[in-house]
């Protein structure tokens, strides 16, 4: 009998869970409890609203602004619109089924971009670049190179991309930020050591970066401005030990205004 009701009691959690998360896709937003990045849904379904309101009283561009936790210093920030997608790396973003589903939430959020109005700003490669690469380079017997790995992840990354612009959307690329000088304990069999994840981080950036030029798109260079001497983020943007604060928002804001100062109003 006590299994019975158990059995019931997680059904009708699994049930409500699944109503949650499909009511909260067709809102725009996908929601994961990690309180650490509250995405609160009354009062941040309220300030979208109001981003919404003002572009379409003003006539101005929204910056629907879509990737993992990194878009965190962009929550409440005009005329930044969130989307987060979790655990969604720049590699997987092409990959059709992967683990977090990021390729089919970014099609969810694409499809209430308005093309004529609108921005499309990209948050990925931070998990590519302190996870990822190094995993890849660790299980290759290091025998595939830092840049081997990065320039396949940027590749992929651009596909991606070029995916959005092809939609005829505006779309940018925000950098990734650079490394803490914390050595994370994890449970993954490789994993760098700080000054080997500021190496594959400041490499990621110019690669990307040159990725962006080569096709005209607008790319917001977040390590010119945080990083150190020694290629580590500088605590004054340093929100946690990996994630940058909200002091990188008026930059990214400032470069997007100059990026589409003649087709946007930002």
């Amino acid at each position: 009998m006590y299994s019975h009701i158990s059995l019931n009691i997680k059904q009708i959690w699994k049930n409500f869970n699944l109503s949650r998360i499909a009511w909260l896709q067709r809102r725009g937003s996908v929601y994961f409890p990690f309180w650490d990045m509250v995405f609160k849904y009354p009062p941040l379904m309220l300030f979208n609203a109001l981003v919404i309101i003002k572009s379409n009283l003003f006539k101005t561009c929204v910056i629907h602004t879509i990737g993992d936790s990194h878009v965190k210093p962009f929550i409440y920030r005009f005329p930044f619109l969130v989307h987060h997608i979790s655990q969604a790396t720049a590699y997987n973003l092409i990959k059709e089924k992967s683990f977090s589903r990021s390729g089919e939430y970014l099609e969810l959020f694409l499809k209430k971009v308005n093309k004529k109005r609108d921005v499309v700003f990209l948050v990925f490669g931070e998990i590519d670049a302190r996870v990822h690469i190094y995993l890849k380079y660790g299980q290759s017997g290091r025998t595939k190179s830092f840049d081997e790995l990065i320039d396949e992840t940027v590749r992929r990354y651009g596909q991606a991309i070029m995916k959005i612009r092809d939609q005829g959307i505006a779309v940018s690329v925000h950098g990734i930020p650079p490394a803490a000088k914390k050595d994370f304990i994890t449970a993954l069999p490789f994993s760098g050591k700080p000054h080997e994840r500021s190496e594959i981080s400041r490499k990621f950036n110019h690669a990307l970066r040159e990725y962006c030029r080569s096709v005209d798109i607008p790319y917001v260079d977040i390590q010119s401005i945080a990083s150190d001497e020694n290629g580590f983020i500088k605590k004054y943007y340093l929100a946690d030990e990996v994630h940058c604060n909200s002091r990188i928002v008026p930059f990214c804001r400032s470069t997007l205004k100059e990026a589409f100062c003649r087709s946007k109003r930002i």
